[in-house]
């Protein structure tokens, strides 16, 4: 590489942090998005290599080198933050860019004629919108979980065959001395298995896992800033379960099922309540 690379490196690397100070400072974006918009400026700047026949694509991840050490002076000189706080961990984030810039430099840019996209590309981004529009159409609107009446009623053999199956497999999970906490359980996973079924639950893990948007994760739906499997999702309804039993315990001498699922879910407690009143049976 001669000195005329080095510097077009130097000169993106030094664009690249300009870019990114003002997309911060204006929206406020984490390490994770700042890395990613990072990865696309690159892509962006190996595109526009190729098309005005500059042949510098080989090593262009270096330039985030150079954004790194762009960095450390301007922390350094510039502002008041020490770049090499281990509580910002900037080293490993530089670390973890520069890795990606290398892989998305070999695996992807050095090994295409053109980074823009094809028509080819554009028809498959085009089917991947549609299928994300159908998708987010299908959760706005509730289309699985409604007739053409009103709000979706399980059938009981539905609800039996779903009993069946979901007791088989988190049997410890719901395992309690109280019978009618443990059937609270089933029923409130029941009615969130019915609205939103695994495909839909993998699809929101997938999001999760790209923005980190505290979102309902799980079989029972809860909300969460933090990865949890459907096992933890239960054990976090169960725990506000007991809490609400106990409550409820201390005020009367008698607890009403009815009014543990109204205090848990208000807005669907007649929903649950029918199918808690099927699988009490069993």
């Amino acid at each position: 590489m001669g000195l005329m690379c080095w510097l077009f490196y130097c000169f993106l690397g030094l664009t690249f942090f300009v870019i990114i100070m003002v997309v911060q400072n204006k929206f406020s974006i984490t390490k994770f998005e700042r890395l990613v918009f990072s990865i696309i400026l690159l892509m962006i700047s190996s595109g526009l290599c190729y098309k005005f026949a500059i042949k510098y694509t080989e090593n262009i991840f270096l330039s985030f080198v150079f954004l790194m050490i762009v960095d450390i002076i301007y922390s350094s000189y510039l502002s008041d933050k020490d770049f090499f706080d281990k509580e910002e961990k900037n080293v490993f984030y530089y670390i973890v860019l520069i890795f990606f810039g290398f892989f998305v430099n070999q695996e992807f840019v050095n090994q295409v004629s053109q980074v823009f996209l094809t028509g080819e590309d554009l028809r498959i981004i085009l089917w991947f919108l549609v299928f994300l529009f159908l998708y987010s159409f299908i959760k706005e609107k509730d289309v699985l979980s409604k007739t053409s009446s009103a709000k979706a009623k399980i059938n009981y053999e539905n609800i039996l065959v779903q009993y069946a199956k979901l007791r088989y497999r988190f049997h410890n999970e719901c395992d309690s001395n109280n019978k009618d906490i443990s059937n609270i359980l089933y029923a409130i996973m029941i009615f969130n298995n019915n609205r939103k079924g695994k495909l839909f639950r993998n699809y929101d893990y997938f999001l999760f896992r790209l923005n980190g948007n505290k979102r309902p994760l799980g079989i029972m739906q809860v909300e969460s800033n933090k990865f949890i499997t459907d096992s933890e999702s239960i054990e976090i309804v169960r725990k506000k379960i007991e809490k609400l039993y106990e409550r409820k315990t201390k005020l009367k001498s008698k607890v009403s099922v009815q009014d543990i699922i109204n205090n848990y879910d208000k807005n669907n407690a007649l929903e649950i309540q029918n199918i808690f009143n099927v699988i009490q049976k069993f």
